[in-house]
């Protein structure tokens, strides 16, 4: 990967440098990473392809870069004709009371919502790790979360700290939903038939997910209807993925949903239900979103390669996790902190207890269990591993304390 910086703005490449090395601090690889002079009017990412980006700040903004950053302006003060889906605004005139970044997404409007408004020296540290960020492959808006985060602690410090994070702007006004214990969640198998869950409940498995990927299943309703009742008899959490109205018709613990499912589902519907609510992200910006509809937990993935699922985004890793977990930890959760994670993608038992050192609550598996030549035997190993990770954290908090 290169990051190439136009000569007329070659003082960016010490704060790139910055935190990059900051990066590395946390875990992430920047050696593949490589400063170098565009020689162009463009900042290139020159990878597997090439990604351009432009900037107010820079003597001539190229409008048909990639990403164009406006510090400071808004779109009224632009002709109408140069934008485009590209441009960025960051600064925005408040909006009651705060600041406003704004750029398009798909079909959407992207916001996040701050306090802070940026000073001119803020501008070049807030580029730089947007530069700095992408260059580490974090998707765009996980870059500008991480950017305005940045200005809130020192130059020394990777943001954490909830606090210190600006608010995706979102539609939500809802009751929290129920809460959990993050012990209460344990290893969680996601299983596609429900005789998998009549096969683990009886194993001691206390949270299942029945994943059935086909809507058109002709059994799909009696296999909910029977999941629910295998968890009422072993007094398990069962979740059901995806078919929100049949858990919500046949009184369900709880429900698993993706953020595409956010589009369609009615969580009203859900919180008179008094169901439980899990959800999926994928990055911070996803973290930051999801939180404020106060679910009962958040999963994390895909952390490793998985074949179960087509995934939208890359594989996380565990520096990423960490961090995402860090955040978590940070984030208000009913009337404690700290939110109920669950980690989840390529978790078996060789790298289980590297996911758990994550100080995840909990392990989401699928193949581990249900390719496994002895299902018994691989669930026993699987608890064992979340116990000896637990009682571990646990012996560090106490001495720590």
């Amino acid at each position: 990967m290169k990051l190439l910086i136009p000569s007329q703005c070659i003082e960016l490449t010490g704060e790139v440098q910055r935190v990059l090395l900051l990066a590395e601090q946390q875990g992430f690889a920047i050696g593949h990473i490589e400063l170098g002079v565009s020689p162009t009017p463009y900042l290139q990412l020159v990878g597997d392809t090439t990604l351009s980006l432009s900037c107010n700040w820079f003597t001539h903004v190229q409008p048909d870069a990639d990403w164009v950053l406006h510090y400071g302006a808004a779109a009224k003060d632009l002709p109408a004709i140069h934008v485009h889906d590209g441009w960025i605004f960051i600064g925005e005139e408040p909006h009651q009371g705060r600041v406003i970044d704004r750029w398009q997404h798909s079909d959407e409007v992207r916001r996040l919502l701050q306090v802070k408004t940026l000073e001119p020296a803020d501008c070049w540290r807030h580029l730089a790790w947007v530069l700095a960020c992408l260059s580490l492959d974090f998707p765009i808006e996980d870059a500008l979360v991480l950017s305005r985060a940045a200005l809130n602690v020192s130059r020394e410090t990777w943001p954490c700290d909830y606090r210190h994070f600006p608010q995706p702007q979102t539609q939500a006004n809802l009751s929290a939903f129920p809460t959990l214990t993050p012990e209460s969640l344990g290893v969680y198998p996601v299983v596609d038939d429900v005789r998998w869950i009549a096969q683990l409940l009886p194993l001691g498995i206390t949270t299942i997910q029945l994943r059935i990927k086909d809507p058109h299943q002709t059994d799909l309703e009696q296999q909910v209807i029977e999941a629910i009742r295998l968890g009422r008899e072993f007094g398990a959490q069962v979740f059901i993925n995806d078919y929100w109205q049949l858990a919500a018709k046949h009184g369900a613990y709880g429900v698993h949903l993706g953020q595409e499912d956010l589009q369609t589902v009615d969580l009203n519907v859900l919180l008179e239900n008094n169901l439980r609510l899990g959800l999926s992200t994928h990055g911070y910006f996803e973290l930051l979103r999801i939180h404020q509809l106060a679910p009962s937990y958040i999963a994390l993935g895909h952390i490793f390669p998985t074949t179960t699922k087509q995934m939208p985004s890359k594989p996380q890793g565990l520096v990423r996790l960490a961090l995402y977990q860090r955040l978590l930890d940070s984030m208000p959760y009913g009337d404690a902190v700290g939110v109920p994670s669950v980690a989840i993608g390529g978790i078996d038992a060789l790298n289980a207890e590297q996911v758990l050192a994550c100080g995840v609550s909990s392990i989401a598996v699928v193949r581990a269990i249900t390719e496994a030549k002895n299902v018994a035997a691989a669930v026993d190993t699987l608890q064992h591993i979340l116990a000896s990770s637990l009682a571990s954290a646990k012996e560090r908090s106490n001495v720590v304390g």
